[in-house]
């Protein structure tokens, strides 16, 4: 395309962000990337989002040919030349060039250093510091700090068999528990221990594990949970201020008026959050964490809990006409869907008024009793959560709260350091260990993961001296897009063996990049944490990602919309960040986030 060709073309379509030209057999025809698809102009445009012959702009090359299936029809061509609009309309950008008035210069491409395929199933070796650790006497509790990458789950997993050794040399009983924030870290942690041999090792997510075990505590509790918790309901539950609450209820009965019979874990849950007189004092009790309007908000949500389901109110009628058209429950989607269910967040406030003596448990529970805990990702725990986890610990039992300051992503956990997770766990004897030797990241990642934090972040140039770390400003939406699709194209082409993550900041935003890498690409949307840690493209989340690695990670949108200057955001993105072996790709469509360019 010449640039006077590039003048008409914008002349006619303003709005091209880019070039797409192919030939078929009916001849050559030049179309306009856009927002939009308007075929009946002088220059035709593809909304380069969905248009399905948009596609071949993103997936094939120059030269190679393409088949488009829409429906039952197919359409063949071939890619004669795709390019980008830059520079305001005066240059042409190539996967591997750029095109301006002035002359051509060549593109860098954005991709890791050549190398062999990672050993994945090599013999891990311990250092020194964190075979102190393992060896530690089994009557001692232990604190695994240390940021990303130390090897922290790990030593944990060590310790595990190292302790399941020894009771077995003393014929001694030995069952052990290994919590973890995530779906994801669960299946990682898994296949370690499988390759470790620890025999006897459960391992749950702690959010399932502490449901599970309030369902058998609590008969009376909602088989649902809740789908629409506000952030400010969230938030009040879990924050400790909420204990000035629970000696009220030592002693106490429901009122003469509850007419709904309802169980005594559920009578205490109605009347602590439905009763303004008693969350009053929770507010004051926060010095200022929580506002007083968090109130309204928890009525309000224990009402819609406490309503009865209309399933439940019509249950004279034949159950099949009691299904929405979309094979839902009725009142899915409504303003009932919460209606007869209670909160994660309920469970260490039932277990709390039971060590308190003010709630009793079913005399059928049977709940386990295990010699040693391992809270991974601690610092995402509230207190509450880690004394109801206590609850499960036998007389002489210990515990390792591995975990990273650095990564407390999660403000509502409302963690304020190892002294006060350790009280919350009631054991005597306590050793911590900072692990300081990285061995997940190369440096580059490692120091850019480290300032993040600090807030002192400096972009890399492009091309960068060190190529651990690439960071790309696309300037549209369709350069972003494509940039992604021909350049992790590449790279997976040449290394068909690395394992890919596009770490998103939401799971709305993982399913836009998931649609847009589509076009050019085969990724693979987990929002689940249905990783398989094997190769190839995945699309997912960076709260799903929590203790896991991959040899690269790609970050998109690195723009200050989706990543203003916040305290947890920064956390967030240093725990993406740092999810990245051997390299480490930034993107922005626009200005980049001052997370990182502050100080560059």
């Amino acid at each position: 395309m010449t640039f006077d060709e590039l003048e008409r073309l914008i002349t006619a379509a303003p709005a091209a962000q880019g070039v797409l030209t192919v030939v078929t057999e009916r001849g050559q025809r030049t179309y306009a990337l856009a927002p939009s698809t308007q075929l009946d102009r002088e220059v035709p445009m593809l909304d380069w989002r969905t248009a399905p012959l948009a596609g071949a702009f993103f997936r094939h090359g120059p030269g190679e040919s393409y088949e488009i299936e829409t429906g039952e029809r197919t359409t063949e061509g071939r890619v004669v030349e795709r390019w980008l609009i830059g520079g305001r309309g005066k240059a042409l950008i190539g996967d591997d060039r750029v095109i301006t008035p002035d002359g051509e210069q060549p593109r860098p491409r954005p991709a890791p250093a050549a190398g062999p395929a990672r050993d994945r199933d090599a013999v891990i070796v311990l250092d020194p510091e964190q075979q102190r650790a393992v060896d530690l006497s089994a009557d001692t509790s232990l604190v695994l700090d240390g940021e990303a990458g130390v090897g922290k789950t790990l030593v944990a997993l060590y310790r595990v068999a190292s302790l399941e050794q020894r009771a077995r040399a003393h014929d001694r009983r030995f069952r052990a528990l290994l919590l973890v924030p995530t779906e994801g870290l669960r299946r990682l942690v898994r296949l370690l221990a499988d390759r470790l041999r620890i025999t006897r090792l459960e391992i749950a997510v702690t959010d399932d594990w502490l449901i599970e075990r309030a369902h058998a505590a609590f008969p009376g509790l909602p088989k649902r949970l809740s789908e629409g918790a506000r952030a400010q309901v969230i938030a009040l539950k879990r924050h400790p201020a909420l204990r000035v609450a629970f000696d009220a209820f030592v002693g106490w009965k429901p009122p003469p008026d509850n007419d709904d019979n309802l169980p005594k874990s559920r009578a205490r849950l109605l009347y602590l959050f439905g009763d303004r007189d008693r969350l009053e004092p929770v507010i004051a009790a926060s010095g200022g964490a929580l506002p007083s309007r968090a109130i309204d908000a928890v009525q309000k949500h224990t009402r819609e809990q406490f309503q009865t389901t209309t399933e439940k109110s019509h249950k004279h009628v034949d159950a099949d006409r009691l299904i929405a058209l979309d094979g839902r429950r009725l009142d899915a989607g409504t303003p009932m869907q919460d209606a007869n269910t209670f909160d994660a967040e309920d469970v260490p406030v039932l277990f709390e008024l039971v060590r308190r003596g003010a709630l009793s448990m079913s005399r059928d529970a049977k709940l386990n009793q295990y010699d040693h805990i391992v809270i991974d990702e601690a610092q995402l725990r509230a207190p509450m959560e880690l004394a109801a986890i206590a609850d499960a610990l036998a007389p002489h039992a210990t515990v390792t709260l591995a975990g990273d300051h650095r990564q407390a992503t999660d403000e509502t956990a409302w963690f304020t350091g190892w002294d006060a997770a350790r009280a919350e766990l009631r054991r005597p004897t306590w050793v911590e260990t900072t692990l300081a030797i990285t061995y997940r990241s190369v440096p580059a990642i490692s120091d850019l993961g480290r300032s993040i934090t600090q807030g002192t972040a400096r972009l890399p140039p492009e091309p960068p001296e060190d190529p651990a770390v690439w960071a790309s400003a696309c300037g549209t939406a369709v350069g972003q897009a494509a940039a992604l699709c021909w350049h992790l194209d590449a790279l997976i082409t040449r290394d068909p063996w690395r394992q890919i993550a596009v770490i998103a900041r939401t799971p709305e935003h993982a399913r836009r990049l998931h649609a847009e890498l589509s076009r050019g690409l085969d990724p693979t949307l987990v929002l689940d944490g249905d990783f398989r840690f094997e190769p190839g493209i995945l699309v997912t989340t960076g709260a799903a990602v929590s203790g896991l690695e991959f040899d690269v990670v790609v970050i998109p949108d690195l723009t200050p919309a989706f990543y203003p200057v916040t305290p947890e955001l920064a956390r967030s993105l240093y725990v993406a960040a740092t999810r990245a072996r051997d390299w480490l790709w930034l993107l922005t469509p626009d200005e980049w986030s001052p997370l990182v360019s502050r100080g560059s």
